[in-house]
């Protein structure tokens, strides 16, 4: 019996908190808004926008200590501190 041994390649996983750098950004400067990304499509960016504001999104944790709204397909987000 054979035995073949397997080469494996080790990489880091996926990026699972992509907007921890605007997050950190926005801490920093309370109030101001900021482009989050433009989403495919209007009912996207909306349903993004809400998840920004209910904390569902890793980086934008806790709930409630950011704002967040839509323009078309844009999404804007601003940290209040839970104000």
């Amino acid at each position: 019996m054979t035995i073949m041994s397997a080469n494996y390649e080790y990489r880091p996983g996926p990026a699972r908190n992509k907007y921890g750098a605007l997050a950190k950004h926005l801490q920093e400067n309370p109030g101001v808004w900021a482009l989050v990304r433009t989403a495919e499509t209007e009912p996207g960016a909306w349903a993004a926008a809400h998840q920004i504001k209910t904390g569902r999104r890793a980086a934008f944790r806790p709930a409630g200590h950011y704002d967040a709204y839509t323009q078309g397909r844009d999404i804007m987000a601003r940290y209040t501190g839970g104000n």
